[in-house]
């Protein structure tokens, strides 16, 4: 059932041990909003545990690993920031009394449901519903959601970062959430590994429809190459984003059980939630992921096929 801000904070002011479960292969978003509503809702005197399928990323253990664990035995369970069962991993068998997203077409049947579709970040909608629910926002909660907001919208620049994105960094500011850093150590800074990868990734590109579209892959021997684990890979989809003529980019990442995972980018009036839901994935207007059952050479040919198809149909409607 879809619920409001408000009803939402009352809903989870009736429970009293929770679990918190983040996507597969977390980014920024995930983490920083978990943890937060976490810290939050153990300020309330609840009992929460944050968990997922992957540990999290070690650029943001500094700030996780200094928030409590509880021992919950009767929790319910909240997704955050996670549009499918699916992204839940080995949690997909549980029934999730809440779910608090920000990704179009999310199919998750909770409870009680708060999905604001295209929010910048789902840090957004977390830092509204603890003011909602009257937490006091610590400098740690701060720099979770400053982290997550940061690092969803890579510094304000994508097509979602809206008036309410700037407002919530403005007031994450105030309440102490040391911005230049955490800015600078999750988008500016980058290790030896980041920039090699980059490299290949740069060299893997393909352009096609006079640049409009281009493909870029990503395999486990880059990452190997590179001394890198894939975790450390936050943001790179959006490397392809800085070619001035592309329309719809596509980085291909090769996932271990020899799947591929496929992070499409558009710019105008193309969806890329649109392309990916044709293999049942989706996200956001101008950026979504779908996975595909073959290798990335394989994918790439697939993906190309189906961003053909829309960037025909954009070309003709713009003459």
């Amino acid at each position: 059932m879809d619920v409001t801000i408000g009803e939402m904070a009352e809903k989870l002011r009736s429970y009293d041990e929770f679990v918190i479960v983040y996507h597969i292969r977390p980014d920024g978003d995930c983490i920083g909003s978990s943890f937060a509503l976490a810290l939050g809702l153990q300020s309330l005197g609840k009992k929460c545990a944050v968990t997922g399928r992957d540990p999290v990323p070690n650029i943001h253990r500094p700030m996780t690993d200094a928030s409590m664990q509880d021992d919950v035995t009767e929790p319910v369970y909240i997704s955050v920031d996670t549009v499918s069962l699916i992204r839940t991993g080995n949690y997909s068998d549980r029934h999730f009394t809440f779910c608090i997203d920000h990704h179009r077409n999310n199919s998750i049947e909770a409870d009680y449901r708060y999905v604001e579709e295209d929010c910048g970040a789902c840090s957004e909608i977390i830092f509204k519903l603890l003011r909602e629910m009257d937490v006091t926002i610590t400098k740690q909660i701060a720099d979770l959601l400053y982290t997550a907001l940061v690092t969803d919208t890579r510094c304000f620049q994508t097509a979602d970062t809206s008036v309410q994105t700037f407002e919530t960094a403005a007031a994450l500011k105030k309440l102490g959430a040391d911005t230049f850093n955490i800015s600078r150590k999750n988008i500016f800074v980058k290790s030896a590994g980041r920039r090699i990868i980059e490299e290949l990734l740069k060299e893997s590109l393909h352009f096609s429809c006079k640049g409009r579209l281009m493909t870029g892959i990503i395999t486990l021997d880059d990452l190997k190459t590179a001394d890198i684990a894939d975790s450390e890979l936050e943001g790179i989809n959006s490397y392809i984003e800085q070619y001035e003529e592309m329309l719809i980019g596509v980085t291909v990442r090769e996932l271990p059980d020899g799947r591929s995972r496929c992070s499409v980018r558009t710019s105008g009036d193309i969806s890329a939630n649109d392309i990916c839901a044709v293999h049942g994935g989706g996200g956001h207007y101008h950026a979504a992921v779908c996975e595909l059952d073959c290798r990335p050479e394989a994918a790439r040919a697939v993906m190309e096929e189906t961003c053909k198809g829309f960037l025909k149909s954009d070309i003709e409607g713009n003459k």
